[in-house]
């Protein structure tokens, strides 16, 4: 390339940046919402309350869209159309997941952090290929601060480590395996009950929450 065809394509890219920037800038000025607003999005026949976490510029759908309560695998992208204000339309009732973080950063609550496990019967399931089976040989109960009773009925005790969320298992069937432990929030919801994972063989044990 002569001297003189370089300066001609550098002028021209140059030319190109500056016509460039400011459709880039009235682009950003036309957006009516921002990270982090209060949207009520559609997700199927109904609308729920929803908030934006990420804005594509230049997409069709620029809005990213995640519902409050709900798993990250629900978010979906929008275009300005589709969005509406909170409280302008019926939304469903927030999602059931309790340690969302978007919910909480939206309620002002910190993650909830149990220092007991939850009482009751705990239900216990395996992997059995790519389906859950129910491992009944492992159910138990929960008996309160420091006492489980297995299966069979056989009483047993158990420690919890706050701090770590585990659990270590002794006497009964469950003698001397290890567990971690979640629960989302307290009081527990249905659709995210406490759970107890046996580290070893990965088996999940939920309290059913009515």
């Amino acid at each position: 390339m002569s001297t003189l065809a370089a300066k001609a394509f550098g002028v021209m890219l140059l030319a190109a940046l500056l016509a460039l920037a400011p459709g880039r800038a009235a682009w950003a000025q036309a957006q009516p919402y921002q990270v982090g607003d209060r949207v009520a999005a559609p997700f199927g026949a109904q609308f729920l309350d929803s908030v934006i976490v990420r804005i594509d510029a230049g997409s069709p759908f620029p809005y990213r869209v995640h519902p409050l309560g709900y798993v990250n695998t629900m978010d979906t992208s929008f275009n300005a159309q589709m969005l509406h204000a909170p409280g302008s339309v019926k939304t469903a009732p927030v999602g059931g997941i309790a340690n969302d973080p978007y919910l909480l950063a939206v309620q002002g609550k910190q993650p909830f952090h149990p220092t007991k496990v939850f009482t009751g019967a705990y239900q216990c399931w395996t992997l059995s290929g790519v389906r859950l089976e129910p491992a009944l040989m492992l159910n138990f109960s929960i008996l309160d601060g420091g006492r489980y009773r297995d299966h069979g009925g056989v009483a047993g005790a158990y420690a919890f480590d706050a701090a770590s969320q585990t659990l270590v298992f002794q006497g009964g069937a469950l003698d001397g395996r290890r567990a971690k432990y979640e629960q989302a929030s307290d009081p527990p919801t249905a659709s995210q009950p406490p759970a107890i994972t046996l580290e070893a063989s990965g088996d999940r044990c939920d309290r059913p929450i009515r």
